[in-house]
């Protein structure tokens, strides 16, 4: 067995190094609120003052982790493995104790040599973590392969697939994700929306709606004084897409062309029938930019798991001051079985470059080489991968400029597999 605490650059080996002479510990489970608590004895031998050093460090150790959020200190974490070779798993450590024995035969301590016996006590996560592990994909370019896989921002082709036998665990779990520019130049992109389809038929549904699927094509011009009580665009949903997405949340993300004048554009999701539409639920209103634009996030179909003879829609309308024309280049529905959106401010990115949002340990970062910027800003509760389904990860990003499809990025996820009990 092998039993420590560590913060990352401390390393107490509880089960035989140093004055810590052994442990018995087998964890248990079942915990409320996340956590668990758990109490057992760590024998230690030698001085004195070797043996109050050692009890102060298990003790400076849990003060560190029940003052962490505010001290901002690394996290503390026990290591545990219950053989002598495998993986060694983690969970993180919140508070703890080490009071010495009551019984006085066991913490004596006037010997030249001594043995004496500390109950450890420790609130922890219900869960264990194992070794950050890189989740092979597969996109339309690569066959199944770990150290990256090409994306393309094109519809139908902006995904990396990860099958069911490659994600190991109990539960969901964070990922690292990296994202980078591979277009073969500079780019001023902005915003990265990163999504996971895990219960959506993940390796067969279509969630890009073309502007040409529109009633009246992508393309629409509108006159001075416009409200969004016109339809400007309508996009049926098709039967098929209705029976995957079964009344599950998606993003819109919709990308324009050839835009002649600024107008605010706002979406929304509702019933047709009989060629009348009628909405349900509204999105925000944006401002186009010639950029990719969030319209908001909805359920699919919006009136609920049942799409037994459903008809529904999504339509996007238009408010202006000015007449004006757009084409409606595409819409496609960001699932949200995890979701991430991830904003570089401020610079352009080199070939190579990108970002990286680090789920597991916290932060997110430009990335240049070896070099970490901290000039990037997230929302949305970040990706989990699934044990056991296959899911698709899907990845779409915005320039400071019209939409241009065909850019290719680099996308690569690591993550550590979090089981219930070991």
């Amino acid at each position: 067995m092998l039993l420590r605490l560590t913060d990352g650059t401390t390393t107490l080996t509880l089960s035989g190094a140093g004055a810590y002479l052994g442990a018995t510990y087998f964890p248990s489970g079942g915990g409320a609120d996340g956590r668990v608590t758990e109490s057992f004895p760590i024998v230690l031998e030698g001085t004195e003052a070797a043996i109050r050093a050692a009890v102060n460090a298990v003790q400076a150790m849990f003060a560190q982790a029940r003052g962490r959020e505010r001290s901002l200190t690394a996290r503390v974490f026990v290591e545990y493995r219950p053989t002598d070779s495998g993986d060694i798993l983690r969970s993180e450590i919140f508070d703890g104790d080490a009071p010495y024995s009551q019984v006085p035969a066991e913490r004596m301590l006037t010997a030249a040599l001594n043995t004496v016996r500390v109950v450890v006590a420790w609130e922890r996560a219900d869960e264990w973590e194992g070794p950050e592990t890189e989740l092979p994909m597969a996109s339309s370019v690569h066959a199944e392969r770990t150290g990256g896989v090409t994306v393309t921002g094109s519809a139908g082709i902006n995904y990396a697939t990860m099958t069911a036998a490659n994600v190991k665990g109990t539960r969901p779990a964070p990922i690292r994700l990296r994202v980078l520019n591979a277009s073969g130049s500079t780019l001023s992109w902005r915003t990265i929306h990163a999504g996971l389809n895990v219960y959506s038929a993940p390796t067969s549904a279509d969630l890009w709606l073309l502007g040409s699927e529109a009633t009246g094509g992508g393309s629409a011009s509108w006159s001075a004084g416009v409200n969004h009580n016109s339809l400007t665009w309508l996009i049926p949903f098709t039967t098929t897409l209705l029976g995957q997405t079964q009344g599950r949340t998606f993003r819109i993300l919709a990308a324009f062309d050839s835009i002649t004048s600024t107008a605010n554009v706002r979406a929304s999701v509702g019933s047709y029938v009989g060629g009348v539409y009628v909405p349900t639920r509204y999105g925000s209103e944006r401002t186009t930019l010639r950029e990719l634009i969030d319209l908001g996030e909805f359920a699919v179909p919006p009136g609920g798991y049942s799409v037994a003879n459903v008809a529904a829609a999504m339509a996007i309308t238009v408010r202006s001051a000015y007449s004006g024309s757009a084409v409606l280049n595409f819409v496609m529905l960001m699932p949200t079985d995890g979701y991430r959106r991830i904003e570089q401010v401020g610079f352009t990115t080199a070939n190579g470059a990108g970002v990286e949002d680090d789920g597991i340990e916290g932060g997110a970062y430009a990335v240049s080489g070896s070099s970490r910027y901290p000039i990037v800003a997230t929302t949305g509760d970040g990706v989990r991968v699934h044990p056991g389904r296959d899911q698709r990860l899907y990845v779409l990003y915005g320039e400071d400029g019209p939409w241009v499809a065909g850019r290719t990025m680099t996308v690569q996820a690591w993550y550590r597999p979090i089981y219930d009990n070991i």
